[in-house]
């Protein structure tokens, strides 16, 4: 049994892990990884931050945190509570 931690980025959206092979990803790269429709919008939890949205063409490091990176989804044009 190999008990070595993956090298890999690890990153949750809507609290569902998902394996993802670079160390950067995109909205869109995110959006398919996901199977999320284009009616979504996508936030990055940034700690002790404000959620940070994410569109198609924005480029997230995933290696600029400790830790996995986390996302959530939310209906299009809805306020976040």
């Amino acid at each position: 049994m190999n008990d070595k931690k993956s090298n890999r980025p690890e990153l949750f959206v809507d609290n569902e892990r998902y394996d993802w092979d670079n160390d950067t990803i995109t909205g869109a790269d995110i959006r398919t990884l996901a199977s999320l429709p284009d009616n979504v919008d996508i936030f990055q939890h940034v700690p002790g931050e404000t959620d940070r949205p994410i569109a198609n063409d924005t480029v997230v490091d995933l290696m600029e945190h400790r830790g996995p990176e986390r996302f959530s989804t939310q209906a299009a044009g809805s306020q976040a509570g």
